[in-house]
């Protein structure tokens, strides 16, 4: 029965209401303790007035108060009430129970005061059986200050109740009400208990229910929740998990193609040759040599493409610590262009550095050099004769800090070209792994498709982010945002 979240969230309002409505009758019941003889005389004082009313008529028609107290019983009996016929002096002439006839008992009756123009006296009294709450009113049914005081004729009729007695009474009567409140609201509390469950409930099995579809394969799933709002911030997370699952779905599909594309071209090679020379074909020298020759560059072909594998895992899985020292960006920027600028003049393409004062940065020397070469490997790859490649730094504006903190600072390096320019359709899926879009830098393919992907998760690793801008016809430029060193004062 408690095995789902909206029949547990359901119990766990009723039970919560129960206990509310169980602490509130206590509460009012103490409350109503203090209240016990006011109540208590008010009642007496109700039955009293027929009851005397009643008397009195009796007693006209000459009745004993024995008489009057017998035809009363039944009175008594129904509604549990106890019924003296008192003397002016105290003196018990007749009881309902038939226990006091005979005694006397202590009533004040005033004279005097403004409790001397009521129709009847309420006090307590001390017997041997206990304490007791009374209200006495005269036969004659006058005021109490007109009463005869000395006549011992005049007769009282006195109701009395016990404390224990008046409190169960006063409960009983209580009772009634307070079970049908108790259930009304329990009832409506129920109604309002299940409609809430239902609406946090609901929401989740949709989850539940799109999960499970996930895990069947089918990753289109999208949510539109709107509320509550916790649940609203779970179904956004969910939605982007489900983009994220399917992007790294097709990622893992792609990733294993390019793979076995990019493993099946050299092994098919090398195993041609090597078949080539273990069968004779290649028995000339010049044969033998041309296939080791193929051999060794699909070998180390092969190599560079595992060892691309192995280096972007090691980073992703951050098994690469990443130095964090100063490094100044222009003799970096002029190393690197220095080692590409052999390969630049053979391309007949200018290579320019354009840094900008001494900008330092927070990073890794070797790893932001690893970053450049291949920048500049890729932009040379793919720009014409006569182009311009540029590299170049510099700081970036300052930027206010937040909740009164020092304002972060950054410096930009920029590799830019004058190549064909990459299509917007492929300048999203760049920097993912093994993607070569045939259509944009060129037509070669001798990469493996994996060094702007290195390139992305060397600069996340030290903080910083890269983006790239490209206008087909008119070039690229990668720009990338890295935390700036600045020296303590």
């Amino acid at each position: 029965m408690l095995s789902t979240l909206r029949s547990r969230l359901t119990w766990s309002y009723i039970i919560i209401v129960v206990a509310c409505l169980s602490v509130t009758g206590i509460v009012l019941t103490l409350l109503l303790l203090p209240q016990v003889s006011r109540l208590t005389y008010l009642r007496l004082a109700e039955k009293g007035l027929p009851t005397a009313l009643r008397v009195f008529s009796l007693r006209g028609q000459g009745k004993s108060p024995e008489e009057i107290i017998t035809t009363l019983r039944r009175q008594t009996i129904a509604d549990g009430s106890r019924i003296l016929i008192v003397s002016r002096d105290g003196g018990v002439l007749a009881d309902s129970q038939d226990r006091w006839t005979g005694r006397e008992i202590s009533l004040s009756i005033p004279q005097e005061g403004p409790q001397a123009d009521r129709l009847y006296a309420q006090g307590r009294f001390v017997s041997r059986d206990g304490l007791f709450y009374y209200v006495a009113l005269p036969t004659n049914l006058r005021p109490l200050r007109e009463q005869p005081s000395r006549d011992p004729r005049a007769w009282y009729v006195v109701l009395v109740a016990q404390p224990r007695q008046a409190f169960t009474t006063l409960i009983a009567d209580l009772s009634l009400g307070f079970a049908l409140t108790g259930v009304a609201a329990l009832l409506v509390s129920i109604g309002v208990a299940y409609l809430i469950a239902r609406s946090i409930a609901r929401p989740l099995q949709r989850v539940t229910a799109a999960i499970e579809e996930i895990a069947g394969g089918d990753y289109e799933q999208q949510l539109e929740i709107t509320s509550p709002d916790e649940i609203r911030r779970l179904a956004t997370s969910f939605n982007a998990m489900a983009l994220e699952v399917k992007a790294s779905r097709e990622a893992q599909r792609d990733f294993v193609a390019n793979v076995s594309h990019d493993l099946k071209t050299p092994l098919t090679s090398i195993q041609g040759f090597s078949q080539a020379i273990l069968d004779g074909t290649a028995a000339e020298e010049e044969s033998r040599h041309r296939a080791a020759q193929v051999i060794h560059e699909e070998a180390d072909r092969m190599a560079r493409l595992v060892d691309g594998l192995l280096d972007l895992a090691r980073i992703e899985a951050g098994q690469v610590v990443m130095a964090r020292e100063p490094v100044e960006l222009s003799p970096l920027l002029r190393d690197c262009a220095e080692k590409m600028a052999l390969r630049a003049q053979q391309a007949h393409v200018q290579l320019e550095v354009q840094p900008e004062g001494d900008v330092e940065v927070i990073g890794d020397r070797d790893r932001l050099a690893q970053v450049l070469h291949n920048l500049l490997d890729n932009s040379l790859s793919h720009t014409p004769s006569g182009g311009r490649i540029t590299l170049a730094a510099r700081s970036l504006p300052e930027e206010a800090g937040s909740r009164g903190e020092p304002p972060p600072f950054f410096a930009e390096i920029a590799v830019s070209d004058t190549g064909e320019g990459i299509p917007p359709e492929d300048l999203s899926r760049i920097f993912e792994r093994f993607y070569r879009g045939d259509k944009s830098r060129g037509k070669t393919r001798k990469g493996a498709g994996l060094g702007l992907a290195i390139v992305r998760e060397i600069i996340h690793a030290h903080g910083g982010q890269i983006k790239a801008e490209s206008v087909v016809g008119l070039g690229t430029k990668f720009s990338i945002i890295l935390p700036q060193h600045r020296p303590s004062d």
